[in-house]
């Protein structure tokens, strides 16, 4: 089986590769033991069936045509790992951190896709869970198969609820401006948000023509604006 071109590598992978049973059979699992492989970023994506559950959490902003989970205040700070890695026990852990380390490789001709995992989680010898059975599948590897296609396709819809959001006008940049109660200030740019004034000035045509998931979606997009102060908080308890 020919190995999928990987070289414009994904959020937190620096070598992931094609699992395949022959070059695998003999290999198995080692997995992650913490978050510090998402320690260093302060943006996330995050699938639009997520949004009600991120919100208690994050501020869910817009880049390009990606949903985003803000979880820090610099540009290589989450605040929401502390320095053993555990991720904050208050807080939604986003499905693109939690499918880590297997990823979906999408072919050339969109028709074909890989499951593929970070070559540092591949064991040389048969101590960890294995990923094939002879040349099927083991539960593991049905398992992370699964999940990865039921985030593709919540992706997908979270690509159509951003470009519907841009055909009907309603994304605006913003600018967050943060003040610590210390008196420390912080600045984020270079995102948008929903104009909640132009979503109220949508006819009700244009309203009822979007599925119910936008419109939930639109509202907890709404909701998570409050949580910008989580982010300072949790900043501040980080220290220095």
């Amino acid at each position: 089986m020919t190995q999928p071109d990987l070289s414009n590598q994904p959020l937190f992978f620096t070598e992931p590769v094609a699992l395949t049973s022959n070059l695998h059979s003999d290999a198995s699992f080692k997995p992650e033991t913490n978050y510090l492989f998402a320690s260093k970023t302060n943006s996330i994506p995050l699938a639009v069936s997520e949004f009600e559950q991120a919100a208690s959490s994050y501020p869910i902003v817009f880049t390009g045509t990606d949903a985003i989970a803000v979880t820090g205040l610099t540009n290589e700070t989450n605040v929401f790992i502390d320095e053993d890695g555990q991720w904050d026990m208050r807080s939604y852990i986003p499905a693109y951190v939690r499918k880590y380390p297997f990823l979906f490789h999408l072919s050339e001709d969109s028709e074909t896709f890989t499951l593929c995992i970070e070559k540092s989680n591949i064991g040389d010898d048969d101590s960890g869970t294995p990923f094939f059975d002879k040349e099927n599948p083991s539960p593991l590897v049905e398992q992370s198969l699964e999940f990865c296609k039921n985030f593709q396709a919540a992706w997908t819809q979270t690509t159509q609820f951003v470009s519907t959001l841009v055909e009907l006008d309603l994304l605006t940049e913003r600018r967050a401006d943060l003040q610590s109660e210390r008196g420390e200030n912080s600045s984020l740019s270079g995102f948008n948000v929903i104009d909640k004034e132009k979503y109220s000035d949508l006819a009700d045509a244009d309203i009822n023509k979007l599925p119910r998931e936008f419109v939930s979606a639109i509202n907890s997009h709404f909701v998570s604006m409050s949580r910008w102060q989580n982010l300072l908080v949790l900043s501040a308890n980080k220290g220095p």
